[in-house]
C-alpha cells in the first residue's frame, strides 16, 4: 500500500510539474494596433518633431538619421555640426531599427521590412514591403507577447506596432 501512494504521489508530481499552471506575468503595458491596411499606408513625412527617444543614428553625407523606438527616423541636416538642423520626420509605426543604401531607407514597419525611396524627403514614397518579416514587437518589460495579446485574442487582422504603459490608478 505504501508503494502504491508513494507512486501516486510521484506520478501526480511529474505530471504536474509539467503542466504550465502558473499564473502568467502581467505585462505594465497595452498594444497599440493598426489594421493591415492601416499599416501599409502609414509611412509619410512629417514636420520636424522634438526627438524624444534616441534609438540607432544613422549617417550619411550631411545628414543624420535617428531611429525613435517604434514611432519613424528624425531627419537631421548636419551641414554645419557646430548647428544641426532638425528638418523633418517619416513617420514609420513599430520602427525600430532602420539602414539606408543610396537613396533607399530599409527599415522595420512593425512585422513588414520597407524599402524606402529618401530622394525627396518630402514626398518619401514606399517602393518595397516584405509582409511578416519580423515577429510583433513584445512590451519592454517582458521578453514575449502576453497571451492575452495574442492574434487570436484581438480584432481580426491586427498588427501590434507600439506598446503604451498603462495607467494605474
Amino acid at each position: 500500500m505504501k508503494t502504491l501512494k508513494l507512486l501516486l504521489l510521484i506520478s501526480v508530481y511529474i505530471i504536474t510539474s509539467s503542466l504550465d499552471i502558473s499564473p502568467r506575468e502581467e505585462s505594465a503595458y497595452t498594444p497599440i494596433l493598426m489594421t493591415r491596411t492601416e499599416l501599409e499606408k502609414s509611412i509619410q513625412y512629417q514636420q520636424p518633431k522634438p526627438i524624444e527617444v534616441i534609438g540607432k543614428i544613422y549617417k550619411k553625407d550631411t545628414w543624420v538619421y535617428i531611429s525613435e523606438k517604434y514611432k519613424g527616423v528624425h531627419i537631421i541636416d548636419n551641414t554645419n555640426p557646430s548647428l544641426p538642423i532638425n528638418y523633418g520626420f517619416i513617420s514609420i509605426p513599430g520602427c525600430i531599427d532602420m539602414a539606408i543604401r543610396g537613396n533607399t531607407m530599409y527599415a522595420d514597419n512593425s512585422v513588414d521590412l520597407v524599402a524606402i525611396d529618401i530622394t525627396s524627403f518630402s514626398s518619401v514614397k514606399e517602393i518595397a514591403r516584405f509582409r511578416n518579416t519580423f515577429p510583433e514587437p513584445f512590451p519592454s518589460d517582458l521578453q514575449y507577447i502576453p497571451y492575452k495579446y495574442h492574434q487570436n485574442n484581438r480584432p481580426e487582422n491586427t498588427i501590434i506596432v507600439d506598446w503604451q504603459k498603462r495607467v494605474i490608478e
